[in-house]
């Protein structure tokens, strides 16, 4: 599936995490807090009733928990395969029992190898949920079993053609990490889940999801500095040169909706709605903006009046409208008054300062970068030991 460039966060706080990371491999005296994080993807009439047109994400991760846990087992084992096809064993990533990939390499035409799954692939239990055109010559087949996940992409690379087979398991508890005050249709059908990343196969068209979310979204707040509004997929035909791409889907001329919403919750939510014929694709992601999810000591204070930008266990990031010196002399002052010391000399590049604090088995990390005279990205990161 193709996923949507998201708008990218304010870029000096990459730049952070590479200053951060670099002077942690070197000094060895603190260890970021880790996170689970990202980097993807994803008509009846609309109902009058919002009771009856909403499936809460509660409601949606029960219903989901009732299907047959199904298992990603190594799926090469038992894959079928056309004559003159085979499985490139270099290519053979399983490990993961959650899923894995492979990709195969034959000498008939794309077409063919196409058909010839069409119809093998259903004898095994597997249901076809759509197909796209790719950017490697050719179309991207996605298909279910129970809530197994399995994308064959047709296509080509430098070596010829090739089917590049990835397959995942959908855990059935994977909804109950979205934010509950954010609604999902009740046709949305969980097709990719990570840590911060949801995406959906509606089986609704793009104007009822449309509007399903300007409905939803009516006492939402838009997130600040983000430019809502419409784009494309990201897709195109891109392939290698001298291939010969097979006829695919046509792409759906309609415009993908990109919006972000600040919830009730203090979740920022970033979503894409991508028309698919009588369908809807739509990829969500999320990001908490309430700094008691970082779970940082009550005497490692955010910085007063700060724009929370991101809130993660064991790290905080967020904008505060003050000099870096003033920002500096702050948590100097409230960390030694809490009884932190300092860990080494403050490390200092040009607009940044990395001081690295210990109190007992406690160690954080406070980044401040400067993006003016009076403004700072500011980074925190914590760990007990």
């Amino acid at each position: 599936m193709s996923t949507p460039n998201r708008t990218v966060k304010n870029r000096n706080v990459f730049i952070i995490w590479i200053i951060a990371l670099f002077v942690l491999s070197l000094a060895c005296s603190l260890t970021a807090g880790q996170s689970d994080t990202p980097p993807s993807g994803r008509s009846d009439a609309q109902s009058t009733s919002a009771a009856k047109s909403t499936a809460t994400v509660h409601e949606a991760a029960s219903a989901q928990t009732e299907s047959v846990e199904a298992s990603a087992e190594a799926l090469s084992k038992s894959f079928p395969l056309p004559a003159g096809a085979e499985i490139d064993p270099e290519t053979v990533a399983e490990d993961d029992p959650g899923g894995g990939a492979f990709t195969l390499r034959f000498t008939a035409p794309i077409s063919e190898l196409v058909d010839f799954y069409a119809h093998a692939l259903p004898t095994q239990g597997w249901i076809l949920r759509y197909a796209d055109a790719n950017t490697i010559g050719g179309v991207t087949q996605f298909w279910k079993k129970e809530n197994v996940y399995l994308s064959l992409q047709f296509g080509y690379d430098a070596a010829g053609a090739v089917v590049k087979v990835k397959y995942q398991t959908v855990a059935a508890d994977a909804l109950k990490k979205l934010p509950a005050d954010f609604p999902i249709p009740a046709k949305a059908e969980l097709t990719n889940a990570l840590d911060t990343s949801w995406d959906f196969f509606i089986d609704q068209e793009y104007a009822a999801v449309t509007a399903f979310y300007t409905k939803a979204s009516s006492d939402w707040s838009p997130c600040s500095n983000y430019g809502q509004g419409e784009g494309d997929d990201g897709g195109g035909s891109k392939f290698p040169p001298g291939a010969t791409p097979m006829p695919s889907p046509t792409r759906d001329s309609r415009p993908a909706k990109s919006y972000c919403w600040v919830l009730p919750s203090q979740n920022q939510v970033e979503l894409y709605i991508l028309p698919h014929g009588a369908a809807t694709l739509l990829h969500v992601y999320v990001t908490s903006l309430n700094p008691s999810d970082s779970g940082l000591p009550a005497d490692i204070p955010v910085y007063p009046g700060a724009a929370i930008q991101s809130a993660e266990p064991g790290m905080v990031t967020f904008q505060a409208g003050a000099s870096l010196e003033m920002v500096k002399a702050f948590y100097e002052e409230k960390l030694t008054a809490a009884g932190w010391a300092l860990d080494g000399l403050p490390i200092e590049a040009e607009g940044t300062i990395i001081m690295n604090w210990k109190k007992g088995n406690q160690s954080v990390m406070i980044s401040i970068t400067a993006l003016g005279a009076s403004n700072c990205i500011v980074m925190i990161a914590y760990e007990e030991s």
